[in-house]
Protein backbone atom coordinates (compact mmCIF):
# COMPACT_ATOMS: atom_id res chain seq x y z
CA UNK A 1 0.00 0.00 0.00
CA UNK A 2 1.29 3.27 -1.36
CA UNK A 3 1.07 5.76 1.98
CA UNK A 4 -0.10 9.36 1.21
CA UNK A 5 -2.24 12.23 2.73
CA UNK A 6 -5.22 10.61 0.99
CA UNK A 7 -4.90 7.12 3.06
CA UNK A 8 -3.60 9.11 6.21
CA UNK A 9 -6.78 11.48 6.09
CA UNK A 10 -8.76 8.74 5.88
CA UNK A 11 -7.00 6.74 8.72
CA UNK A 12 -6.14 8.89 10.97
CA UNK A 13 -9.14 8.41 13.68
CA UNK A 14 -7.63 5.56 13.85
CA UNK A 15 -4.44 6.34 15.52
CA UNK A 16 -5.91 7.33 19.04
CA UNK A 17 -6.94 3.60 19.33
CA UNK A 18 -4.19 2.13 18.25
CA UNK A 19 -1.33 4.59 20.34
CA UNK A 20 -3.25 4.03 23.61
CA UNK A 21 -2.21 0.96 24.78
CA UNK A 22 1.71 1.06 22.83
CA UNK A 23 2.24 4.81 24.63
CA UNK A 24 0.46 3.72 28.29
CA UNK A 25 4.31 2.38 28.98
CA UNK A 26 5.38 5.62 28.37
CA UNK A 27 4.16 6.99 31.86
CA UNK A 28 3.54 10.68 32.15
CA UNK A 29 1.10 12.30 29.78
CA UNK A 30 4.03 14.73 28.50
CA UNK A 31 5.95 11.64 27.38
CA UNK A 32 2.57 9.91 25.94
CA UNK A 33 1.38 13.18 23.94
CA UNK A 34 5.28 13.70 23.01
CA UNK A 35 4.93 9.84 21.71
CA UNK A 36 1.96 10.72 19.69
CA UNK A 37 3.40 13.46 18.21
CA UNK A 38 6.60 12.03 17.13
CA UNK A 39 4.40 8.83 15.48
CA UNK A 40 2.13 11.87 13.46
CA UNK A 41 5.56 13.71 12.05
CA UNK A 42 6.81 10.27 11.15
CA UNK A 43 3.23 9.15 9.13
CA UNK A 44 2.52 13.00 8.16
CA UNK A 45 3.22 13.57 4.29
CA UNK A 46 6.77 15.11 3.65
CA UNK A 47 10.33 13.84 2.33
CA UNK A 48 12.51 14.87 5.63
CA UNK A 49 11.33 12.85 9.02
CA UNK A 50 14.10 15.10 10.91
CA UNK A 51 13.15 16.70 13.81
CA UNK A 52 13.44 20.51 12.13
CA UNK A 53 10.99 19.37 9.61
CA UNK A 54 8.38 17.39 11.25
CA UNK A 55 8.40 19.78 13.85
CA UNK A 56 7.45 22.61 11.54
CA UNK A 57 4.54 20.32 9.96
CA UNK A 58 3.01 19.19 13.45
CA UNK A 59 3.24 22.90 14.49
CA UNK A 60 5.10 22.00 17.70
CA UNK A 61 8.06 23.50 19.61
CA UNK A 62 11.29 21.62 18.02
CA UNK A 63 13.04 21.30 21.03
CA UNK A 64 10.37 19.79 23.08
CA UNK A 65 10.06 17.50 20.09
CA UNK A 66 14.23 16.60 20.26
CA UNK A 67 14.01 16.38 24.26
CA UNK A 68 11.52 13.54 24.18
CA UNK A 69 13.40 11.22 21.87
CA UNK A 70 16.98 12.30 22.77
CA UNK A 71 16.97 12.86 26.71
CA UNK A 72 13.78 11.34 27.94
CA UNK A 73 14.80 8.55 29.61
CA UNK A 74 11.58 6.12 29.10
CA UNK A 75 12.95 2.68 27.96
CA UNK A 76 12.50 1.92 24.59
CA UNK A 77 12.21 -2.38 25.60
CA UNK A 78 8.53 -1.55 27.54
CA UNK A 79 7.51 0.02 24.00
CA UNK A 80 8.90 -2.92 22.25
CA UNK A 81 7.49 -5.12 24.89
CA UNK A 82 4.12 -3.77 24.39
CA UNK A 83 4.01 -3.56 20.46
CA UNK A 84 4.59 -7.64 20.71
CA UNK A 85 1.90 -7.95 22.95
CA UNK A 86 -0.52 -6.06 21.73
CA UNK A 87 -0.26 -5.53 18.18
CA UNK A 88 1.67 -8.88 17.09
CA UNK A 89 -1.71 -11.44 17.92
CA UNK A 90 -3.12 -9.42 15.96
CA UNK A 91 -1.86 -9.69 12.25
CA UNK A 92 -2.60 -13.63 12.68
CA UNK A 93 -1.14 -16.68 11.94
CA UNK A 94 3.28 -16.55 11.89
CA UNK A 95 4.67 -18.12 9.49
CA UNK A 96 7.96 -16.90 9.74
CA UNK A 97 10.88 -15.12 12.23
CA UNK A 98 13.45 -12.94 10.04
CA UNK A 99 16.89 -12.01 11.12
CA UNK A 100 18.74 -9.52 9.22
CA UNK A 101 20.12 -5.89 9.39
CA UNK A 102 19.77 -2.60 8.06
CA UNK A 103 22.23 0.16 7.82
CA UNK A 104 22.26 4.03 6.88
CA UNK A 105 24.86 6.39 5.89
CA UNK A 106 26.28 8.97 8.39
CA UNK A 107 29.15 11.45 7.79
CA UNK A 108 31.65 11.93 10.55
CA UNK A 109 32.11 10.16 13.30
CA UNK A 110 30.57 10.87 16.51
CA UNK A 111 27.08 9.67 15.70
CA UNK A 112 27.09 6.36 18.21
CA UNK A 113 27.94 3.40 16.04
CA UNK A 114 28.94 4.90 12.74
CA UNK A 115 32.19 3.06 11.63
CA UNK A 116 33.44 2.15 8.05
CA UNK A 117 31.77 -0.95 7.55
CA UNK A 118 29.80 -3.11 4.79
CA UNK A 119 26.69 -1.16 4.26
CA UNK A 120 23.72 -3.48 2.71
CA UNK A 121 21.83 -0.08 1.36
CA UNK A 122 24.70 0.88 -1.22
CA UNK A 123 26.60 -2.98 -1.03
CA UNK A 124 29.98 -2.04 -0.14
CA UNK A 125 32.25 -0.91 2.64
CA UNK A 126 30.64 2.95 4.08
CA UNK A 127 30.87 5.14 6.39
CA UNK A 128 27.17 4.00 8.36
CA UNK A 129 25.55 2.94 11.16
CA UNK A 130 24.08 -0.43 11.41
CA UNK A 131 21.18 -1.92 13.19
CA UNK A 132 19.91 -5.74 13.71
CA UNK A 133 16.13 -6.17 13.22
CA UNK A 134 13.77 -8.98 14.01
CA UNK A 135 10.33 -9.00 12.02
CA UNK A 136 7.96 -12.17 12.18
CA UNK A 137 6.15 -12.41 9.02
CA UNK A 138 2.82 -14.23 7.92
CA UNK A 139 4.07 -14.56 4.28
CA UNK A 140 2.78 -11.84 3.43
CA UNK A 141 4.20 -8.91 5.22
CA UNK A 142 6.84 -8.49 7.86
CA UNK A 143 5.99 -6.51 11.31
CA UNK A 144 9.09 -5.10 13.08
CA UNK A 145 9.22 -6.58 16.56
CA UNK A 146 12.75 -6.00 18.19
CA UNK A 147 15.75 -3.71 16.97
CA UNK A 148 19.26 -2.85 18.22
CA UNK A 149 22.16 -1.09 17.22
CA UNK A 150 25.18 -2.95 15.83
CA UNK A 151 28.79 -1.51 18.35
CA UNK A 152 31.92 -2.56 16.43
CA UNK A 153 34.55 -2.97 18.79
CA UNK A 154 36.56 0.02 17.91
CA UNK A 155 33.22 1.78 20.23
CA UNK A 156 33.41 -0.25 23.13
CA UNK A 157 37.08 -0.42 23.62
CA UNK A 158 37.00 3.94 23.60
CA UNK A 159 34.94 4.41 26.82
CA UNK A 160 35.54 8.04 26.41
CA UNK A 161 33.90 7.95 22.96
CA UNK A 162 31.00 5.70 24.24
CA UNK A 163 30.16 7.94 27.16
CA UNK A 164 30.16 10.82 25.03
CA UNK A 165 27.26 9.22 22.77
CA UNK A 166 25.76 8.41 26.02
CA UNK A 167 26.21 4.81 25.48
CA UNK A 168 25.63 2.33 28.83
CA UNK A 169 28.46 1.82 30.74
CA UNK A 170 27.11 -1.98 31.22
CA UNK A 171 26.66 -2.27 27.21
CA UNK A 172 29.52 -4.61 26.05
CA UNK A 173 30.31 -6.02 22.71
CA UNK A 174 28.13 -8.11 20.81
CA UNK A 175 27.97 -9.54 17.54
CA UNK A 176 25.52 -9.13 15.56
CA UNK A 177 24.35 -12.69 15.74
CA UNK A 178 24.70 -12.37 19.59
CA UNK A 179 22.25 -9.03 19.23
CA UNK A 180 19.49 -11.43 17.12
CA UNK A 181 19.72 -13.75 19.90
CA UNK A 182 18.84 -11.39 22.53
CA UNK A 183 16.00 -10.06 20.18
CA UNK A 184 14.57 -13.58 20.01
CA UNK A 185 14.94 -13.98 23.61
CA UNK A 186 12.52 -10.94 24.16
CA UNK A 187 10.31 -11.79 21.72
CA UNK A 188 9.96 -15.35 23.24
CA UNK A 189 9.57 -13.68 26.59
CA UNK A 190 6.83 -11.78 25.01
CA UNK A 191 4.59 -14.94 23.66
CA UNK A 192 5.54 -14.21 20.07
CA UNK A 193 3.59 -16.86 18.09
CA UNK A 194 7.28 -18.86 16.86
CA UNK A 195 7.92 -19.42 13.56
CA UNK A 196 10.95 -20.72 12.28
CA UNK A 197 13.58 -18.00 12.15
CA UNK A 198 15.53 -17.30 8.78
CA UNK A 199 18.62 -15.90 8.22
CA UNK A 200 21.13 -15.03 5.60
CA UNK A 201 24.79 -16.56 6.10
CA UNK A 202 26.01 -13.84 7.89
CA UNK A 203 24.29 -15.68 11.24
CA UNK A 204 23.77 -18.80 9.58
CA UNK A 205 27.05 -19.72 9.49
CA UNK A 206 27.48 -19.66 13.31
CA UNK A 207 27.23 -22.31 14.83
CA UNK A 208 27.00 -20.92 17.78
CA UNK A 209 24.28 -18.73 16.74
CA UNK A 210 22.11 -22.39 15.63
CA UNK A 211 23.17 -23.68 19.03
CA UNK A 212 21.18 -20.93 21.06
CA UNK A 213 18.19 -21.38 18.78
CA UNK A 214 17.94 -24.86 20.01
CA UNK A 215 17.95 -23.29 23.36
CA UNK A 216 15.28 -21.08 22.78
CA UNK A 217 13.49 -24.25 21.27
CA UNK A 218 12.96 -22.15 17.58
CA UNK A 219 12.88 -24.05 14.43
CA UNK A 220 14.91 -22.11 12.14
CA UNK A 221 16.44 -22.13 8.16
CA UNK A 222 19.39 -20.29 8.04
CA UNK A 223 21.50 -19.50 4.45
CA UNK A 224 24.98 -20.58 4.83
CA UNK A 225 28.10 -20.73 2.76
CA UNK A 226 28.83 -24.12 0.88
CA UNK A 227 32.27 -23.93 1.36
CA UNK A 228 32.56 -23.28 4.68
CA UNK A 229 31.34 -26.27 6.53
CA UNK A 230 32.49 -29.72 6.60
CA UNK A 231 30.54 -32.87 7.13
CA UNK A 232 29.01 -35.88 6.53
CA UNK A 233 25.67 -37.50 5.38
CA UNK A 234 26.70 -40.65 7.94
CA UNK A 235 27.49 -40.55 11.64
CA UNK A 236 30.53 -40.96 12.07
CA UNK A 237 33.13 -43.03 15.20
CA UNK A 238 34.02 -40.27 17.45
CA UNK A 239 36.43 -40.89 20.69
CA UNK A 240 37.20 -38.91 23.65
CA UNK A 241 40.59 -37.13 24.13
CA UNK A 242 41.02 -35.24 27.19
CA UNK A 243 38.23 -32.79 27.99
CA UNK A 244 37.21 -32.92 23.94
CA UNK A 245 36.13 -35.33 21.29
CA UNK A 246 37.18 -35.99 18.17
CA UNK A 247 36.84 -38.02 14.96
CA UNK A 248 38.32 -40.90 14.91
CA UNK A 249 40.86 -42.07 12.29
CA UNK A 250 38.59 -44.36 10.77
CA UNK A 251 36.26 -42.46 9.87
CA UNK A 252 35.73 -41.15 5.79
CA UNK A 253 37.19 -38.41 4.89
CA UNK A 254 34.81 -35.11 5.28
CA UNK A 255 33.21 -32.76 2.56
CA UNK A 256 31.97 -29.38 2.31
CA UNK A 257 28.35 -28.99 2.00
CA UNK A 258 28.80 -27.95 -1.46
CA UNK A 259 30.34 -31.00 -2.04
CA UNK A 260 27.37 -33.10 -0.79
CA UNK A 261 25.38 -31.16 -2.71
CA UNK A 262 26.86 -31.83 -6.25
CA UNK A 263 27.38 -35.78 -5.55
CA UNK A 264 23.91 -36.08 -5.25
CA UNK A 265 22.25 -38.36 -7.68
CA UNK A 266 19.51 -36.80 -10.41
CA UNK A 267 17.00 -38.30 -8.36
CA UNK A 268 17.48 -37.05 -4.96
CA UNK A 269 16.05 -33.40 -6.61
CA UNK A 270 12.56 -32.11 -6.72
CA UNK A 271 11.20 -29.39 -9.18
CA UNK A 272 9.14 -27.13 -7.93
CA UNK A 273 7.52 -24.06 -9.25
CA UNK A 274 5.65 -20.83 -8.13
CA UNK A 275 3.60 -17.62 -9.27
CA UNK A 276 6.03 -14.85 -8.47
CA UNK A 277 4.78 -11.15 -7.56
CA UNK A 278 4.75 -10.33 -11.08
CA UNK A 279 2.70 -12.56 -12.34
CA UNK A 280 5.62 -15.04 -14.02
CA UNK A 281 6.17 -18.87 -13.37
CA UNK A 282 9.84 -19.52 -11.77
CA UNK A 283 11.16 -22.59 -11.54
CA UNK A 284 14.10 -24.38 -9.18
CA UNK A 285 15.08 -27.66 -7.93
CA UNK A 286 15.14 -28.53 -4.00
CA UNK A 287 17.03 -31.52 -2.40
CA UNK A 288 17.42 -32.02 1.47
CA UNK A 289 19.40 -34.91 3.19
CA UNK A 290 20.60 -35.12 6.79
CA UNK A 291 24.10 -34.22 7.66
CA UNK A 292 26.74 -34.35 10.42
CA UNK A 293 29.08 -31.32 11.43
CA UNK A 294 31.87 -31.13 13.33
CA UNK A 295 31.56 -28.05 14.50
CA UNK A 296 30.48 -28.69 18.24
CA UNK A 297 33.31 -31.08 18.80
CA UNK A 298 35.26 -28.08 19.89
CA UNK A 299 33.77 -27.60 22.50
CA UNK A 300 34.02 -29.55 25.87
CA UNK A 301 31.84 -32.70 26.08
CA UNK A 302 30.88 -31.42 22.40
CA UNK A 303 29.10 -33.53 20.09
CA UNK A 304 28.46 -34.07 16.40
CA UNK A 305 25.64 -31.32 15.12
CA UNK A 306 22.77 -32.97 12.96
CA UNK A 307 21.03 -30.85 10.75
CA UNK A 308 19.34 -30.83 7.74
CA UNK A 309 21.09 -29.33 4.58
CA UNK A 310 18.52 -28.11 2.24
CA UNK A 311 19.77 -26.92 -1.01
CA UNK A 312 17.80 -24.90 -3.77
CA UNK A 313 19.32 -25.01 -7.31
CA UNK A 314 17.69 -24.26 -10.50
CA UNK A 315 18.52 -26.49 -12.83
CA UNK A 316 20.59 -25.07 -15.48
CA UNK A 317 22.66 -22.59 -12.83
CA UNK A 318 26.15 -22.93 -12.23
CA UNK A 319 25.46 -22.60 -8.67
CA UNK A 320 22.83 -22.66 -6.54
CA UNK A 321 20.20 -20.32 -5.08
CA UNK A 322 21.09 -20.64 -1.45
CA UNK A 323 22.30 -23.62 0.72
CA UNK A 324 20.68 -23.91 4.50
CA UNK A 325 21.01 -25.77 7.32
CA UNK A 326 17.75 -26.68 8.99
CA UNK A 327 16.07 -27.86 12.18
CA UNK A 328 12.35 -28.34 11.65
CA UNK A 329 9.52 -29.91 13.73
CA UNK A 330 9.08 -32.57 11.13
CA UNK A 331 10.67 -34.25 7.99
CA UNK A 332 11.02 -30.92 5.33
CA UNK A 333 8.50 -31.26 2.70
CA UNK A 334 8.94 -29.50 -0.51
CA UNK A 335 5.95 -26.75 -0.03
CA UNK A 336 7.75 -25.81 3.13
CA UNK A 337 11.15 -25.35 2.07
CA UNK A 338 10.34 -23.63 -1.09
CA UNK A 339 8.09 -20.95 0.87
CA UNK A 340 10.98 -20.71 3.36
CA UNK A 341 13.82 -20.35 1.12
CA UNK A 342 11.72 -17.83 -0.67
CA UNK A 343 10.58 -15.76 2.17
CA UNK A 344 13.01 -13.68 3.74
CA UNK A 345 12.34 -10.68 1.38
CA UNK A 346 9.48 -9.70 3.67
CA UNK A 347 12.04 -7.88 5.80
CA UNK A 348 13.04 -6.10 3.13
CA UNK A 349 9.74 -4.59 2.26
CA UNK A 350 9.54 -3.24 5.86
CA UNK A 351 13.48 -2.07 5.66
CA UNK A 352 12.34 -0.03 2.18
CA UNK A 353 9.05 1.71 3.80
CA UNK A 354 10.43 2.58 6.61
CA UNK A 355 13.54 4.23 4.98
CA UNK A 356 11.03 5.52 2.15
CA UNK A 357 8.51 6.93 3.58
CA UNK A 358 8.67 7.09 7.26
CA UNK A 359 12.15 8.74 7.69
CA UNK A 360 14.03 5.38 9.86
CA UNK A 361 17.43 6.52 8.33
CA UNK A 362 16.41 10.20 8.39
CA UNK A 363 17.77 10.63 12.56
CA UNK A 364 19.92 13.00 13.16
CA UNK A 365 20.80 12.87 16.86
CA UNK A 366 23.97 11.02 17.85
CA UNK A 367 23.14 9.36 21.08
CA UNK A 368 22.66 5.85 21.87
CA UNK A 369 19.17 6.36 24.03
CA UNK A 370 17.67 8.90 20.76
CA UNK A 371 18.79 6.34 18.39
CA UNK A 372 17.02 3.55 19.97
CA UNK A 373 13.82 5.73 20.54
CA UNK A 374 13.70 6.86 17.13
CA UNK A 375 14.22 2.66 15.96
CA UNK A 376 11.01 1.76 18.43
CA UNK A 377 8.74 4.65 17.19
CA UNK A 378 9.66 4.22 13.52
CA UNK A 379 8.60 0.50 14.12
CA UNK A 380 4.67 1.68 15.46
CA UNK A 381 4.45 3.92 12.58
CA UNK A 382 5.57 1.12 10.06
CA UNK A 383 3.02 -1.09 12.17
CA UNK A 384 -0.04 1.45 12.05
CA UNK A 385 0.82 1.55 8.20
CA UNK A 386 0.38 -2.08 8.15
CA UNK A 387 -2.86 -2.14 10.66
CA UNK A 388 -4.25 -0.05 8.42
CA UNK A 389 -3.53 -1.63 5.18
CA UNK A 390 -4.79 -5.02 6.48
CA UNK A 391 -8.46 -3.61 7.51
CA UNK A 392 -8.53 -2.74 4.20
CA UNK A 393 -8.27 -6.29 2.73
CA UNK A 394 -11.68 -8.19 3.80
CA UNK A 395 -11.98 -10.48 6.34
CA UNK A 396 -9.24 -8.94 8.80
CA UNK A 397 -10.33 -7.51 12.33
CA UNK A 398 -7.74 -6.17 13.94
CA UNK A 399 -8.57 -5.54 18.05
CA UNK A 400 -5.62 -3.72 18.76
CA UNK A 401 -6.58 -0.63 21.32
CA UNK A 402 -10.30 -2.38 21.56
CA UNK A 403 -11.51 -2.56 25.40
CA UNK A 404 -8.92 -0.06 26.84
CA UNK A 405 -9.72 3.19 28.51
CA UNK A 406 -9.39 6.35 26.13
CA UNK A 407 -6.61 8.37 26.68
CA UNK A 408 -7.47 11.87 27.20
CA UNK A 409 -4.17 13.46 25.85
CA UNK A 410 -3.90 11.24 23.88
CA UNK A 411 -6.81 11.93 21.78
CA UNK A 412 -6.42 15.80 22.46
CA UNK A 413 -3.29 15.79 20.73
CA UNK A 414 -5.09 13.97 17.46
CA UNK A 415 -7.75 16.06 17.58
CA UNK A 416 -5.19 18.83 17.33
CA UNK A 417 -3.81 17.84 14.39
CA UNK A 418 -6.95 17.49 12.31
CA UNK A 419 -7.10 21.05 11.14
CA UNK A 420 -3.49 20.96 9.96
CA UNK A 421 -4.33 17.98 7.88
CA UNK A 422 -7.57 19.67 6.50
Amino acid sequence: MQWNERLWQQSQHQLSQFLIPLVEVLGRSERRVAATRYVEGLLLPGQRKSIAPMSERLGVDPQSLQQFVSDSPWAEGELWSAIRREVIPSLGPIESWVVDETGWLKQGGHSVGVSHQYCGSVGKQANCQVSVELVVSDGMVAAPVGGRLYLPQKWTADPQRCAAAGVPKEVPFATKPEIAIALLEEAVQDGVEPGPVLADSAYGDSSEFRAELRRLKLEFFVQVTGSSHKGWTNRVPTERKLKRRYVTASAPASQTLAQIAADLPDSAWQHCSWKAADGKTRRTRLTWIEVYLAHGLRKTGGELEKVWLVVDWPQGEEQPYHYYLAELKGQPAKARCLKLSRSRWHIEQYFQRSKDDLGLDHFEGRSWRGFHHHLALSAVAYLFILVAYLRAKKNFWSDVGTGVESDSPVAGEINRLLPLLR
